[in-house]
């Protein structure tokens, strides 16, 4: 799909990716309609890219239909959904964090995209075209160890988009599962490691992940990677399970700040 005058709503665009994505999206000439949790991010990006926007809390299904009606209302049925907005919250080293974190992992990295497909399926199997864009993680292919609920709330996220794939692809649905690895956002260097540190390094800019996405969308392929070595991982890990958990332990070991 190309980009230019469609319709696009990006989730978590105040700020970081979604930011990045945002601008990039509008570059290609979409309409996109941002929304965040933080207002003031809102209105300094929508400002910014000549466009509208709606300070949200996509956990709650009636705010994420309140976003839909802003982009109808202002540009037209809409032809993208990014289910991009996520968090990764504290590092929990051996841990199993409380209730609070599993609940908004789930909320945020899943419900969230249900509620988007909820809301805008309906139009786009009437006239039999649409798109759906879900941001999983390449945790959600392989694993995070310090982040228990972000590691499960991602896998999830990538089950659901593989399920909207099959049971709506032959009905004009697009589906793309976004699985980006580590990029210098605010969400990843608040994890506190040092510039030296072997992930930081690996790290990539939000400018040059929503370049590899927009490549991505063009193709309208399912699963977009960000880098050659995340379909390294995925394969090792399908060719040895148990192999893939003792190289994952080593990575752990090596990627801990305190090590």
């Amino acid at each position: 799909m190309k980009l230019k005058d469609k319709v696009v709503v990006v989730t978590g665009s105040g700020r970081g990716i979604g930011e990045a994505f945002a601008r990039r999206f509008t570059a290609e000439g979409a309409k996109v309609v941002v929304t965040d949790i933080d207002a003031d991010a809102v209105a300094r990006v929508a400002g910014e890219i000549g466009s509208v926007g709606l300070a949200a809390d996509i956990t709650v299904e009636d705010n994420v239909r309140a976003v839909a009606e802003l982009a109808r209302s202002n540009y037209g049925e809409i032809d993208v959904w990014f289910s991009n907005a996520g968090v990764a919250g504290p590092r929990q080293l051996g841990e199993i964090p409380d209730n609070a974190l599993w609940d908004l992992g789930w909320d945020l990295h899943v419900m969230a995209h249900v509620y988007a497909a909820r809301e805008v399926l309906p139009a786009m199997l009437e006239r039999g075209d649409g798109y759906l864009i879900q941001t999983a993680s390449i945790v959600g292919l392989t694993i995070q160890p310090e982040k228990a609920a972000y590691s499960v709330s991602k896998h999830a996220a990538v089950a659901l988009a593989e399920w909207l794939a099959v049971t709506y692809g032959d009905r004009g649905i697009r589906v793309s599962c976004f699985c980006p690895g580590a990029m210098l956002t605010p969400m990843f260097l608040a994890n506190g490691l040092a510039p030296d540190h072997p992930a930081v390094k690996m790290a990539l800019t939000p400018e040059q992940v929503a370049e590899v996405l927009v490549h991505g969308i063009d193709a309208e392929r399912f699963l977009i990677l960000d880098r050659s070595g995340s379909t390294e991982e995925v394969l090792a890990k399908g060719n040895d399970y148990d192999e893939w958990i003792r190289a994952a332990r080593g990575r752990a070991r090596a990627f801990d700040p305190k090590s």
